[in-house]
């Protein structure tokens, strides 16, 4: 009789836990996976960090998300420091979900390039040095 109860309980946990665990799964929206995307990348990691020890881990990098609309589309990102009254940008990140690219606003050169042409660029500039 003992094991009988046991099995009951342990089925009717399973049951029970079951639909627990289907309530729990959250679906990601677009604007997550771009911001998933941004965070993952080393060049954010590394302003983070940046802020993070500066003050004293009461700061990190700020992402501003804009949709798509029709005279971009893209989702344009912003990466950068939320100070007292202003917002200080220091990355410009367009992201192409569809087409699975990342492309960056390149100041010094003043134009839209891939991440990687973008990284590519700043270590040529560093050998140069």
């Amino acid at each position: 009789m003992k094991k009988l109860y046991s099995l009951f309980f342990m089925i009717f946990a399973a049951v029970y836990v079951c639909p627990a665990q289907q309530r729990q799964q959250v679906t990601l929206t677009a604007e997550d996976s771009v911001r998933n995307l941004i965070e993952a990348l080393p060049e954010v990691k590394e302003k983070d960090h940046v802020y993070d020890s500066l003050t004293n881990r009461k700061q990190n990098i700020i992402i501003k998300i804009t949709p798509p609309d029709s005279a971009v589309p893209m989702y344009h990102v912003e990466a950068g420091y939320q100070g007292n009254n202003r917002f200080q940008p220091h990355f410009y990140f367009y992201v192409d979900l569809a087409g699975n690219m990342i492309y960056i606003e390149d100041l010094e050169r003043g134009d839209r390039t891939t991440l990687d042409e973008w990284r590519a660029r700043r270590n040529q500039a560093k050998d140069k040095k």
